[in-house]
């Protein structure tokens, strides 16, 4: 069964852009420029650090608020 764990807090990252997010600190605290090490959406085709060969992917989360100016 596969498990997969939340390690966000673990990683620095810059800004994604569409699909992709730079990964510029993996979880095993290999240092990366940023774009130089990416990851993807897709949990079923997860990159693969170079350095530990761990698989990443992201999700996004996204709120849209109103602002009440009363």
């Amino acid at each position: 069964m596969k498990m997969n764990k939340d390690v966000t807090n673990l990683v620095d990252f810059s800004g994604n852009d569409d699909e992709c997010l730079p990964i510029t600190k993996c979880v095993c605290g290999a240092t990366f420029p940023a774009w130089k090490f990416m990851i993807s959406i897709y949990d079923d085709t997860p990159y693969r650090c170079p350095k530990c060969n761990r698989g990443l992917y992201f999700s996004l989360g996204i709120r849209v608020y109103e602002v009440n100016e009363d």
